[in-house]
């Protein structure tokens, strides 16, 4: 069984115990339980609806990256079959097949009995030889250094935004723009966490590649929104890794929605523009349960006549 080393700035807590702060490695630990098996804890500040999708896939991931005889992962899909609880989850691991260089496994994550995710991973050896070349050509944006961050820019407002804004950091290429493409571009980085290696360099690129799916589709729409639009499913390929990196952007679109679906493009960038990742993701969407009250108070606030 191959070791993948997560150092963090902290020592790593016990399973389930409260957090200090918001370590991203620390959260996604994953603890051997038995043949194939793991286990972990899904932890609150990484809520958005519920556990949010990038989150509980790099828990997948992590597992699979543990389990593997390989050292790289090349790609990862993934179904969200359900919204987990803020609690402990196994993992199952099983090696599906694949060849001296590459292996194929799946990941099940489970809590109380429920499936809440199935993953399709891909590992691969180092020092592999065959194709090369590289015609990805990075957007010409600001540098993060450049840009102001979310915090000040929202104001109060930002104490309002979902949990996993108190433990990373964005800084948008636009800011109040008027309506337009369902496209968004976001400098991001880790507040309180450090990538030591390639492993946990995986972890965070897919985490970020989650993220422009429904920020793309803000850019498009003036709330209040009558609809949520859930993850069934993330697809991610993984290009390149820069643990050394800052500051990564996610670029992403929804060229189209229609029939109560809608797909996003996605793509992580280095600061020196190298790709690193891209994704794709489906969505489904649901009524919003609270468009009512958030219809009422846009009213209040004169937002809406």
């Amino acid at each position: 069984m191959a070791t993948h080393p997560f150092a963090t700035t902290r020592p790593e807590r016990p399973l389930g115990a409260p957090a200090l702060a918001a370590d991203f490695l620390a959260d996604t630990q994953v603890e051997r339980s038995g043949p194939g098996r793991y286990r972990a804890a899904l932890a609150p500040c990484w809520s958005v609806w519920g556990p949010y999708g990038g989150y509980v896939a790099a828990i997948a991931l992590r597992a699979a990256l543990s389990h593997s005889r390989l050292p790289r992962p090349a790609s990862l899909q993934c179904h969200f079959l359900a919204v987990g609880e803020f609690a402990a989850v196994d993992l199952y691991v099983t090696t599906l097949g694949g060849s001296k260089r590459a292996e194929s496994l799946r990941v099940e994550m489970v809590q109380d009995g429920r499936v809440l995710l199935s993953a399709s991973v891909w590992m691969v050896d180092d020092g592999l030889s065959g194709y090369a070349h590289d015609f990805a050509a990075p957007p010409a944006v600001a540098k993060p250094d450049a840009l102001r961050g979310y915090q000040e820019l929202a104001g109060e407002e930002y104490t309002r935004w979902y949990p996993i804004w108190r433990s990373i950091e964005g800084r948008p290429l636009t800011w109040n723009a008027p309506l337009g493409a369902a496209a968004w571009r976001t400098w991001l980085r880790f507040t309180d966490t450090e990538f030591p290696d390639r492993a946990a360099d995986a972890l965070r690129q897919l985490f970020w590649l989650d993220l422009p799916s429904w920020n793309s589709m803000l850019a498009a729409r003036a709330g209040p929104y009558p609809y949520l639009a859930p993850n069934l499913d993330l697809t991610v390929q993984f290009h390149a890794f820069a643990p050394a990196t800052r500051w990564m952007l996610a670029d992403g679109e929804v060229p189209i929605a229609q029939n109560g679906l809608l797909g996003c493009v996605s793509r992580i960038w280095s600061e020196d523009g190298r790709l690193l990742a891209t994704g794709t993701s489906k969505h489904l969407c649901r009524p919003n349960p609270r468009y009512e009250r958030d219809l009422a108070r846009a009213r209040e606030r004169g937002l809406l006549p």
